[in-house]
């Protein structure tokens, strides 16, 4: 998308996303958000089912990613990507990496608009505050395909986005 595409009711996207507002948004306002894609995998069906004692174990990685969608305003798709492996076990010594019983992957997003007064600090906005926004409803998503897949849902917590984002500047500065 460039500077003055309209979404399908016909506004400028910086109005559709603010929810009309004629003037800048005041901080981070959420406007849509959808399922980017999903995908599941079940390696070694059905015998996984018969084999397992205990409920998987799950290995989470989180990643966030932003975009731009205009070359003049604030608005943005972030797109939160949860992807959880549930092992036969728990990993150890002896078995570092247990056999897989599935890998779920949610890629979840909204449009946002972020308020001038935040142009020094989009970085933050971005990759914290949108993903805190979008987490709840990516988890249920995920949630709800390992529960429909079959096997036993384990709670998981919500992400502490502050430390996701230090460590993703550290690897920066690093590499």
């Amino acid at each position: 998308m460039n500077a003055g595409t309209t979404l399908d009711s016909g506004k400028p996207l910086a109005e559709s996303v603010a929810g009309g507002l004629s003037h800048p948004a005041p901080g981070l306002v959420l406007g849509s958000q959808y399922l980017r894609s999903v995908s599941f995998q079940t390696p070694q069906t059905p015998g996984v089912f018969a084999s397992l004692q205990a409920p998987p174990h799950v290995r989470l990685v989180v990643d966030v990613n932003a975009r731009q969608l205009s070359e003049t305003d604030l608005n943005f798709e972030v797109t939160l990507v949860l992807r959880a492996e549930g092992q036969a076990a728990v990993p150890d010594a002896a078995a570092p990496e247990p056999p897989v019983a599935y890998e779920a992957m949610a890629a979840y997003a909204g449009l946002f608009v972020v308020g001038p007064q935040w142009r020094d600090r989009l970085e933050e906005i971005l990759l914290i505050e949108a993903p805190r926004q979008l987490f709840p409803a990516a988890r249920a998503v995920l949630l709800g395909l390992v529960r429909e897949a079959g096997f036993q849902v384990a709670n998981i917590q919500p992400v502490d986005f502050v430390a996701l984002w230090h460590a993703r500047r550290r690897e920066a500065t690093q590499g």
